[in-house]
């Protein structure tokens, strides 16, 4: 057996859990590295000391920057505290209290107000679409930049979590463990409703049922490498550069407190837990900037 003999198995729990591809990557590249550092050291995860990690930690610190280190902590934390609970360690975990690096509030990648506009237009546009697909990745896009909601998040959604009548959805599985109801836009509820006759149609072609609101061509849940897949392509499509689930995330945060949102309101619309979380997106990137100047300078209206 090697140093690290439950990996595969928590990966796997993470897979079934809705974790995105890159932070399953990033989580088994950290375990991979502390594996050969405790292997080099002849020990194994299952008598891996608090000291142990700490000092594999320093190996890391001024290597590689703080952002990737505390990836690492991440990691760490969840992967012991997951053999703790499976009973595959006995004791506490030796990565509860490992401590994250400081890391300087740097902008947030994000959209900007016309990008957004082209998406909105790409994601809602009337035409017929030629696949399933492209008409849940339209509908999935819309759902991401109007909620703020993780792509797990969204994927993991079922029909009794949307109220057309009330316009809200009701987000059981989150990334907390948190339950919390998020409104949505009139335009987002249009869009939905026109989604789900066309997810009806695709089922009943199949003849097949299914309780979740995202589904792939197949007509069972569509999962999170597949949703990751299908946004590649939206960038050419709408006219704007390469997107992402999260980087609609980002967006939802920095527009709605460009547009005026309380830092609180956002914070539990998208479910973040720490305030200082929510202020990276108030560090503006250029373009952003650049967008508030043209609307507010005094010499602007002139």
């Amino acid at each position: 057996m090697g140093a690290f003999s439950y990996v595969e198995e928590f990966l796997h729990h993470e897979r079934a859990a809705g974790k995105a591809q890159a932070t399953l990557r990033n989580r088994r590249a950290a375990l991979v590295a502390l594996s050969e550092w405790l292997e080099e050291q002849g020990k194994s995860d299952q008598d891996a000391t608090r000291t142990d990690l700490v000092a594999f930690l320093n190996t890391l610190v001024g290597r590689y920057t703080p952002e990737h280190v505390n990836q690492v902590v991440s990691a760490l934390r969840v992967y012991f505290r997951w053999l703790v609970s499976e009973g595959l360690r006995s004791g506490e975990s030796p990565a509860a209290k490992l401590k994250f690096q400081k890391v300087r509030l740097k902008p947030v990648e994000s959209l900007t107000e016309a990008e957004s506009m082209k998406l909105v237009k790409w994601a809602a546009r009337k035409a017929p679409r030629e696949r399933f697909g492209v008409h849940r990745t339209g509908a999935l896009a819309l759902l991401l930049l109007d909620t703020g909601l993780r792509l797990g998040e969204a994927l993991r959604l079922k029909l009794m979590d949307v109220d057309f009548e009330e316009g809200k959805l009701l987000v059981r599985q989150t990334k907390t463990g948190d339950f919390r109801v998020v409104p949505v836009s009139p335009l987002l509820r249009k869009h939905l409703r026109r989604y789900l006759l066309a997810r009806e149609r695709r089922l009943k072609s199949l003849g097949s049922r299914s309780d979740y609101v995202f589904l792939s061509e197949s007509g069972g849940p569509c999962g999170v490498s597949i949703a990751e897949k299908s946004f590649r392509r939206i960038g050419d499509a709408a006219g704007i550069r390469r997107v992402y689930p999260h980087l609609l995330r980002h967006t939802f945060a920095t527009q709605s407190l460009l547009n005026g949102a309380p830092l609180p309101a956002v914070m539990r619309l998208g479910g973040w837990r720490k305030l200082t979380t929510v202020q990276r997106y108030t560090y503006m990137n250029d373009a952003v900037a650049a967008e508030v100047h043209a609307r507010t300078s005094p010499l602007a209206r002139v």
